[in-house]
């Protein structure tokens, strides 16, 4: 079997600096503890869009691209370009084995062609709205010359609905256990985590606090996130007459959300669609009991209730608050699995 070297990841967006946790965290949890088990392996990050201010830089002793993209259409054929022209340059150092696409989108478009050139194997994650009938690349790649990765039994389902083709290996993106008092009190009844966004469905947990308001009238709830819908949903929380029960936090580092999800009950999550939902994970082990439609990772446990209605979400909330709360951590998703699952796929191990 041959020992991988080098890998080269392609991604929309990377963090800018070391103190940038909020950009796409999976990932940087997967590098640093990737290089912690597999320190012979070398990665190297092309970044398409974002940062938009910075071009060459180092992230953790891993050499980084941004092709500072800025997400302009206009722009996409130079961006294209100065991929291919990065991967050439690697390929002529004999430095490259893998290319590893995130989305099924640009990244895998171009992935597709450097692989293709340089005879390497291509890999691509699926990461949530990619898979969509509305993604024109689903149409435009050869997706069997790619090895794709599933991020959930969820996603894996949806990619073969719409492409006839099944995935090549279901891993979730893991997260590290976490480490906090258990016995500390949480004064939080519900929190929420995620952009504030249509399809992440947060007018539902407005009207779900307004329901419950009646048999609880000091519900005490936050909001993490920010997107187009904010001042939406600040409106409907006024009308209604919640300013008091709900908090809109914004966007916060994630040790800040983190710490919130240590003094919160349960992650309310009425999203309709998830590729993985990865705020599941972080919240498990974070000791949260979760409510939550079947989307992404969901599998029902005894800290996990999956509803199938507006309903069922809100008398899932509703039976939770009256009840006795175990809040021990529960980490259905190690980050050790995820490693072990991609070196399985890079050729590192057996």
């Amino acid at each position: 079997m041959k020992k991988v070297k080098h890998i080269l990841i392609l991604t929309p967006g990377f963090p800018s600096d070391e103190n940038d946790s909020v950009c796409i965290p999976p990932l940087q949890d997967f590098l640093l503890h990737f290089k912690e088990a597999f320190p012979q392996v070398q990665f190297t990050i092309i970044a398409f869009h974002y940062p938009f201010d910075k071009s060459f830089y180092k992230w953790h002793d891993m050499f980084v691209l941004s092709l500072r993209g800025k997400n302009l259409k206009r722009d996409k054929i130079f961006v294209w370009d100065g991929a291919l022209t990065m991967a050439k340059y690697l390929y002529g150092q004999n430095r490259l084995d893998i290319v590893h696409s995130l989305w099924l989108g640009e990244c895998a478009f171009i992935g597709n062609r450097i692989a293709a050139k340089y005879k390497i194997r291509h890999i691509c994650t699926l990461m949530g709205q990619d898979v969509s009938p509305k993604n024109i690349y689903l149409k435009m790649l050869n997706k069997r010359k790619i090895e794709i990765v599933a991020l959930s039994e969820n996603q894996s389902k949806a990619f073969e609905k719409i492409t006839g083709r099944n995935v090549d290996k279901k891993i979730f993106w893991g997260v590290p256990a976490q480490k906090y008092d258990y016995s500390s009190k949480r004064e939080i009844d519900l929190i929420g985590v995620g952009s504030l966004i249509p399809l992440k469905n947060f007018k539902l947990m407005i009207k779900t606090i307004k329901i419950l308001k009646k048999d609880f009238p000091e519900i005490n709830c936050k909001l993490i996130g920010a997107g187009n819908q904010a001042n939406e949903l600040k409106k409907l929380c006024k009308e209604n007459n919640l300013e008091k029960n709900i908090e809109f936090l914004g966007k916060q580092s994630r040790d800040s959300v983190f710490e919130y999800m240590r003094r919160s009950k349960i992650l309310f999550h009425p999203s309709t669609f998830e590729g993985s939902g990865m705020v599941f994970a972080e919240a498990l082990a974070n000791g949260m009991h979760i409510v939550s439609f079947n989307v992404g990772y969901a599998q029902k446990n005894s800290n996990w209730q999956i509803a199938n209605s507006d309903e069922e979400m809100i008398s899932n909330v509703k039976r939770l608050l009256s009840s006795a709360l175990n809040h021990t951590a529960q980490n259905l998703f190690p980050i050790e699995k995820t490693i072990n699952d991609y070196a399985k796929l890079y050729g590192l191990i057996n």
